[in-house]
């Protein structure tokens, strides 16, 4: 699949391919924020079952407190210190619960992005910039070797490899040549030329200008 990716696609393909993957990584990396989000605001709920608790603690202190009132007795008292404990134990699992939905925000949020980002991210981007790479290789070269036959016909071999049949076959003359067995016999050297600017073409790069003498 790599060389396919690599020898197929022309620079307008790989920008469209570029977009559409930039497209993919931001929209999953909304729903993932969204979600985190989410779960980060519904935490507060925590918050609540915490107040709920400390508003149970003083109901009990406050049924503790009847003890003292003369002919109520002491079950007032041990009810009290029963709602007390029960309140604490809500308020501390309202904390708990806070802090647990917090985790799964950052969590979950982070697995929605990466489960279908990685794969695309970890296939892709190692073939666009191996493309980049070669791109750049091949710059520089041009930049030294722009006249050099040689140079042309191992980008014009490049050409037959990765451009379409039709395409080939319009740039390099049949070996019969003339108007009926194909196009016109050209010289190698210019059918060396024509192939390598299509594959020059298909990269986007553009060739420097010949030096001034």
């Amino acid at each position: 699949m790599s060389s396919t990716i690599r020898v197929a696609a022309d620079h307008r393909t790989l920008r469209l391919i570029d977009a559409a993957v930039l497209f993919w990584v931001v929209l999953w990396v909304a729903i993932g924020a969204w979600t985190g989000v989410t779960l980060w605001r519904a935490a507060d709920v925590g918050d609540t079952v915490a107040s709920s608790g400390r508003s149970l603690v003083s109901v009990g202190e406050g049924l503790q407190s009847l003890s003292a009132v003369p002919l109520v007795g002491d079950r007032p008292a041990e009810i009290g210190a029963d709602v007390v404990e029960t309140a604490d134990e809500i308020s501390a699992r309202g904390g708990e619960v806070k802090g647990q939905l917090r985790q799964l925000g950052v969590v979950l949020g982070i697995a929605v992005v990466g489960i279908p980002v990685t794969p695309i991210a970890g296939l892709y981007v190692p073939l666009r910039l191996r493309r980049g790479r070669e791109v750049a290789r091949i710059r520089r070269h041009l930049a030294d070797h722009a006249d050099d036959p040689r140079y042309d016909r191992y980008l014009a071999d490049r050409a037959r490899a990765s451009l379409p049949y039709d395409t080939v076959a319009t740039l390099d003359p049949s070996p019969d040549g003339g108007p009926d067995g194909g196009p016109a016999q050209r010289t190698p050297r210019e059918t060396h030329r024509l192939l390598a600017d299509a594959e020059l073409a298909r990269l986007g790069i553009r060739r420097p200008a010949p030096a001034r003498r």
